[in-house]
């Protein structure tokens, strides 16, 4: 088979690869190293989504009511338009009841799983995860809920999705509750093929399993790529999640949103709406304007055909990710694993201890990279996420000691 299967031991030395990572960043932060950083981006920021008249509202004017309590499930002018974008893409009849806001997409996987997993007061709940992915999401089911979680990484560089129906039986074999995808994957933003995701969906309909799809890398896709539904995907057993925390770089905002059956939303005192009420309530009138204005930029693009007005900063970052591939691809030690969407590029390099060894020296030169170990792939075989979404004079910085540090004799 082209994967590796793992289970919550080795799932949590996957968790804890990013806390010797993020150990080694506090020591640089206090150093005072760094001057760029590739880590997270920032593609767009508060003040280009809130013109004045936005931000007058939050303290100046007031032009309508600000509900902070009693909208626990999410302002509604933020969930229709997310319910007209949805619709508008994939044929489906997505209805108010079916949206939920939550506080960033990784709080709403949690808030997901917890609610899923009280439909098995019963027995212990096992979660198959088609990886690579970001193993931090299952710390709270493993730690807190004593969930069993199966992974199941495809990471041998000869793409990181299922490819046939057999391989799709082959995971259900192990008889989950839940099977978590996401669609595309993080770090190399592979999309799951759409044939195969249906056949999941409808597999696991069958078989009383739920299908919790993360969305979150799906932004700034390849030419010929996208994200591949129809109607099928409004399936009872299926849960959404998204944000624009990677779409836009909006990840401050801490808002993020879940598609569901409404038996699965609920209301204030049932479903995900119950979990979220004294955690977030509604979110912050910025946020919510920031998201509106955006949801209603994509949707004026796709019914109107008009062009977005953030399309120059949208090719500004194929720029970007052209110039670190052309500049990285004259290096013989380092593997380009092209992406289908999100603005990580995600490279292998050879000849080099592992991926941490690689993010410290890079930050004892002043940059930030993302180890791979964390998402699934073993450190030795050094695989970094590099993310373009960044200012062209961070860029060249942290590319100029990533080769100087491939380039150094031993």
């Amino acid at each position: 088979m082209r994967y590796i299967v793992v289970r919550n031991e080795q799932i949590n030395k996957r968790m804890r690869a990013f806390n010797e990572y993020y150990s080694l960043l506090r020591e640089a932060i206090e150093k005072g190293n760094l001057k760029s950083s590739l880590d997270r981006g920032a593609f767009t920021h508060p003040r280009q989504i809130l013109n004045r008249d936005i931000i007058n509202s939050l303290g100046l004017k007031r032009h309508r009511i600000s509900l902070g309590y009693g909208q626990e499930v999410g302002e509604d002018i933020v969930r229709k338009k997310i319910v007209e974008r949805e619709n508008l893409i994939h044929g489906t009849d997505y209805k108010l009841e079916n949206v939920a806001l939550v506080a960033g997409a990784w709080f709403g996987v949690e808030v997901v799983i917890e609610e899923i997993v009280q439909k098995f007061k019963n027995k212990k709940t096992k979660i198959a995860v088609i990886g690579p992915t970001h193993y931090q999401l299952f710390q709270r089911p493993i730690e807190v809920l004593g969930l069993e979680i199966v992974g199941f990484d495809f990471v041998n560089f000869k793409g990181s999705t299922p490819k046939t129906k057999e391989e799709i039986d082959q995971i259900l074999k192990c008889k989950p509750d839940v099977v978590f995808v996401t669609n595309p994957n993080n770090p190399i933003g592979e999309y799951f093929p759409s044939d195969l995701l249906k056949y999941l969906v409808s597999t696991c309909k069958i078989r009383n399993i739920f299908v919790i799809i993360d969305e979150m890398q799906n932004f700034l896709p390849a030419e010929g790529k996208k994200l591949n539904y129809a109607k099928w995907i409004q399936s009872k057993n299926v849960v959404r999640i998204d944000s624009f925390s990677k779409h836009y770089a909006l990840a401050e905002y801490r808002v993020g949103w879940v598609i569901a059956d409404k038996s699965i939303i609920g209301s204030r005192y049932t479903g995900i709406t119950q979990h979220v009420r004294g955690l977030m309530g509604n979110a912050p009138r910025a946020a919510n304007d920031a998201i509106v204005k955006l949801l209603d930029i994509e949707i004026n693009e796709i019914k109107n055909k008009v062009e977005n007005p953030l399309r120059l900063k949208i090719k500004g970052l194929y720029k970007k990710e052209n110039y670190i591939i052309k500049l990285l691809a004259k290096n013989p030690k380092i593997e380009i694993i092209h992406r289908d969407a999100c603005f990580n590029l995600t490279i292998r390099i050879k000849d080099f201890p592992n991926d941490i060894e690689m993010s410290r020296q890079l930050m004892d030169r002043g940059t930030l990279i993302m180890p791979c170990t964390g998402y699934g792939y073993r450190t030795e075989d050094v695989v970094m996420r590099i993310t373009f979404a960044e200012r062209w004079s961070r860029i060249k910085h942290s590319m100029t000691i990533l080769t100087d540090i491939l380039n150094k004799k031993k």
